[in-house]
């Protein structure tokens, strides 16, 4: 491990983003509008539904938490692809886990301060952070792994099937958060899909985020089960990131899409 190669390759992560004016929108501007949006929609239910109001309020706050981290990972790494500097970034000797281990710093920084803004802006609607913050932060970090493991997983197959599949960066967030019933029990799935929910990566992060806007606190257990799910999905999206850096390099996809 080199570590000024990663904090190179996150210096330049951040200067790039400090230039780019439409990711300033959409990493900034999106995330929070939203939740000033369902803010209001948590004061208007309040006096008929309020813990559903809130409810809606702080698991759009961790939802769009996942994907500012997922998706700033794999589309900072589309743009090396479409602008052919992947090539130039891996020929000037910097490892793979290096190269996504930077983006996962940056990316990160960003997603951490925004979620610090959004959670700020809750308090303006009736969300109180008192006597939650060690939950809140332990969801919070666990809801940051599983995003990573996510985009580990997305990079695998951007670079295994080709820069045609580069949509998976920004789509396939959608469907595991589906899956995970963020709004409703499990048990209003059907029943196949109640299975499927019960191994996605976020299902008990909304479960926790329901209990603890509705009740006021979390159980420990499911805060371990929680954690478990998200680091079973992180030992395994690095060999499979690894396996497809190394299929591509064999069968010269790699320099084909660079």
């Amino acid at each position: 491990m080199r570590w000024y190669k990663v904090v190179a390759l996150i210096f330049r992560d951040f200067i790039i983003f400090t230039r780019s004016r439409w990711r300033l929108v959409e990493f900034f501007y999106f995330p929070v509008t939203t939740v000033i949006i369902w803010g209001f929609f948590a004061l208007y239910t309040r006096e008929f539904a309020r813990s559903a109001g809130l409810m809606v309020l702080v698991i759009n706050v961790f939802w769009s938490f996942s994907y500012i981290c997922q998706s700033t990972i794999n589309l900072q790494m589309n743009e090396d692809i479409w602008s052919g500097s992947l090539k130039q970034v891996l020929a000037s000797g910097i490892s793979e886990f290096e190269y996504i281990l930077a983006r996962i710093v940056s990316s990160a920084v960003i997603s951490i301060i925004i979620m610090f803004i959004m959670l700020v802006v809750t308090c303006f609607f009736g969300f109180s952070i008192k006597g939650k913050f060690n939950t809140i932060l332990h969801l919070t970090g666990i809801t940051l792994i599983g995003s990573v493991a996510l985009s580990v997983v997305i990079a695998a197959f951007i670079i295994f099937l080709g820069r045609d599949y580069a949509f998976l960066a920004w789509t396939i967030l959608q469907l595991f958060v589906l899956l995970s019933a963020p709004l409703f029990p499990v048990d209003i799935l059907p029943t196949p899909l109640q299975w499927l929910a019960q191994v996605m990566p976020f299902t008990r992060v909304f479960a926790a985020v329901r209990k603890l806007v509705s009740e006021g606190s979390v159980a420990s257990s499911l805060l371990v089960d929680a954690l478990e799910i998200v680091l079973v999905y992180l030992a395994l999206s690095f060999p499979l990131y690894f396996l497809a850096f190394r299929r591509a390099r064999k069968v010269g996809k790699l320099a084909r899409m660079t």
